[in-house]
């Protein structure tokens, strides 16, 4: 009899063991870069002033998520943003106080991702501070969103309008 419970209770271990190695599957992590545009019309007024970017969403299109599908995203982390102007003016950062990154969408509330404050550049390009607690998983996960690049302008500027790329690197966890 004890042999027969013993052959049962190792069946079942291993019928738990193959259940849970079946129904895991591994996550896996790549890093790519998003490249967005952001811009806004003029004039520009001292203080903040917001360059927009809409990001449809085409997980197919971003290099290393090919064939990855918006359920199978865990965790997007961003590990590190570059800013760098792009206008025939010949303005730096040298005309701005501060920086920041914002992502908002219809289904996700507005969070920062990246600051500069204060700014000590006078080149046309600049890296933000990253936040470490951003996890930008659920914007991936809708269909669109928004980039708001906000710049603190020091004073008025009559520009037309101001573009700005934005790159993004980011760390992305999926099944």
């Amino acid at each position: 009899m004890k042999r027969t419970n013993r052959f049962q209770l190792n069946f079942l271990f291993l019928a738990i063991f193959i259940f849970v190695l079946t129904s895991c599957s591994p996550t896996t992590e790549t890093s790519t870069t998003l490249n967005i545009e952001a811009s806004a019309t003029g004039p520009f007024f001292s203080g903040p002033n917001s360059l927009i970017a809409e990001y449809e969403v085409d997980l197919a299109s971003i290099e290393g998520l090919e064939g990855v599908s918006a359920d199978q995203l865990k965790e997007i982390k961003i590990k590190s943003v570059n800013v760098m102007l792009i206008d025939t003016s010949g303005t730096t950062f040298d005309a701005y106080k501060s920086a920041s990154l914002q992502m908002v969408s219809a289904n996700t509330d507005m969070q920062t991702v990246a600051i500069k404050n204060p700014i000590d550049s006078n080149t046309r390009e600049l890296t933000l501070q990253v936040s470490d607690d951003a996890d930008i998983v659920d914007y991936f996960k809708g269909q669109k969103f928004s980039f708001v690049l906000d710049l603190d302008f020091i004073e008025d500027s009559f520009e037309e309008e101001s573009v700005a790329t934005i790159n993004m690197e980011i760390n992305v966890k999926h099944k």
